[in-house]
C-alpha cells in the first residue's frame, strides 16, 4: 500500500476531509500542558492561514490527532485577487519570516513592482487549501517553538505524518468520536471531557469554534445547535462502550454506567466476536490511520476506479469490509487483516 501514498488525496473540484497523525520521533512523551497550549495556539493560527478547518482533535503526550476538512483550493480562491492572498499573510504576521514578507510586499508597493507582489501571492496559494504544505508548516513551527524552549536541536517529529480519505457523514462522525476517545484509551481520564485537549471538551466547555466544528461533523450542518446534536454525540462517545463504576467523587457522586468492561471488549474480539460500534472505539482501531481511504462501498470504490492503476490487475474493487466490530455500512481500502483492534492496555499511549 506503500505505492499509493503520492495519490492518496480526495477528487478535485469539492471538500475532502482526512484524518490525520503525527507522532514524536521515538514516540517520547515530550509534551506536557504548556506545550499542549503552544500547539493549540500555533494550530488555530494555521488553520486560519491555512483555510482548511479542524472538526475534530486530540493533542496527547506523544503524538496528535486531527480531523480535517479542506476546500478544493481553485473552487476556494475562484475569485481571489493577489491583494487577498497577500492580505491572508496578515494571520502571520507575528511570525519573523512573513514580518519580512510583509516589508518586501511594502516596497514592491513603492517601487510599483507589480510583478513582484504578483510572485509573492502566487507562494501564498500554493500554502492554502492544501494538505501536505499544512501538515508541514504546522509540524516546522511546533518544533521550531519546542527546540527554543528546551534548547534542543534536531527532528521532533516521526517521518511523515499519516493520513486517511474519509467520506462525509458516517466515516467523519465515527472517526470524530475515535479521536475524542483518545485520552479515555490511554487511561488517562474516564471522561472525555475531562481531557482539557480535544475538541469535546472544548465544545463542552462552551468554545463557539469547536461547537460548530463538531455539529457539522456529527450531522454534516453547519447552521444548527449546539444542544440539538450534543446529545447524539454524547451516545456515540459513550454508547456501549466502557462500564462506569459509580460511587463518591471529587465532583460528587456519580451513577454507575453500564456497558463493557475492557476486559469484556478484549474477550469479545479475541474470540472473533463483532463489538458493538462504541465498545470498538475504546480500543485503537488500525483502520482509523492505515486503512487509507474510509467510507462507504461507493465511496471507496469510485476511488479505486479513479487510480485503477496503482492497483493489481487481480483487484476487482476498493471496498474491504471491517473486521472486529458492527461498522455497519463503512468500508476500508485496505484491508489490514490481522491486529485491526488493539486495547488499551496493549498501547497505552494511544
Amino acid at each position: 500500500m506503500r505505492k499509493t501514498r503520492a495519490f492518496l488525496l480526495g477528487e478535485k473540484g469539492q471538500t475532502n476531509y482526512y484524518h490525520v497523525v503525527s507522532r514524536t520521533a521515538g514516540k517520547y512523551r515530550l509534551f506536557e500542558d504548556d506545550e499542549k497550549e503552544a500547539f493549540r495556539y500555533i494550530l488555530m493560527r494555521q488553520l486560519k492561514f491555512s483555510g482548511l478547518r479542524a472538526l475534530a482533535w486530540c493533542f496527547m503526550g506523544n503524538h496528535f490527532h486531527l480531523l480535517l476538512e479542506v476546500p478544493d483550493k481553485e473552487m476556494a480562491t475562484q475569485d481571489w485577487t493577489d491583494e487577498d492572498y497577500i492580505k491572508r499573510l496578515s494571520v502571520l504576521r507575528r511570525e519573523w519570516s512573513t514580518h519580512q514578507l510583509l516589508e518586501k510586499v511594502e516596497l514592491h508597493r513603492e517601487n510599483g513592482n507589480d510583478k513582484g507582489n504578483t510572485e509573492i501571492a502566487a507562494g501564498v496559494k500554493e500554502r492554502l487549501f492544501d494538505l501536505s504544505m499544512f501538515m508541514k508548516e504546522l509540524k516546522m513551527k511546533m518544533t521550531l517553538a519546542f527546540n527554543k524552549v528546551h534548547d534542543r536541536e534536531g527532528a521532533l517529529w516521526q517521518g511523515r505524518f499519516k493520513s486517511v480519505l474519509l467520506e462525509s457523514g458516517d466515516a467523519v462522525r465515527t472517526v470524530a468520536a475515535y479521536i475524542d476517545l483518545n485520552p479515555v484509551r490511554a487511561g488517562i481520564v474516564s471522561e472525555p471531557e475531562n481531557y482539557r485537549w480535544c475538541s469535546y471538551a472544548a465544545a463542552v466547555a462552551g468554545v463557539k469554534s469547536a461547537r460548530q466544528a463538531l455539529t457539522f461533523a456529527v450531522v454534516g450542518r453547519q447552521r444548527i445547535a449546539w444542544k440539538k446534536v450534543e446529545a447524539e454525540y454524547r451516545c456515540l462517545l459513550y454508547g456501549s462502550g466502557e462500564e462506569r463504576l459509580g460511587g463518591e467523587t471529587p465532583e460528587g457522586s456519580k451513577p454507575w454506567k453500564g456497558g463493557f468492561t475492557q476486559q469484556q471488549i478484549e474477550k469479545v474480539w479475541q474470540a472473533g466476536g463483532k463489538l458493538p460500534l462504541a465498545a470498538a472505539l475504546r480500543c485503537r482501531v488500525r483502520y482509523f490511520s492505515d486503512g487509507a481511504v474510509l467510507g462507504g462501498q461507493n465511496y471507496v470504490d469510485n476511488f479505486f476506479n479513479h487510480n485503477r492503476e496503482h492497483f493489481s490487475e487481480r483487484r476487482k474493487d476498493g471496498g474491504r469490509k471491517m473486521r472486529g466490530a458492527q461498522w455497519g455500512d463503512l468500508r476500508v481500502l485496505r484491508d489490514l487483516g490481522t491486529g485491526v483492534l488493539k486495547s488499551k492496555t496493549q498501547s497505552p499511549d494511544q
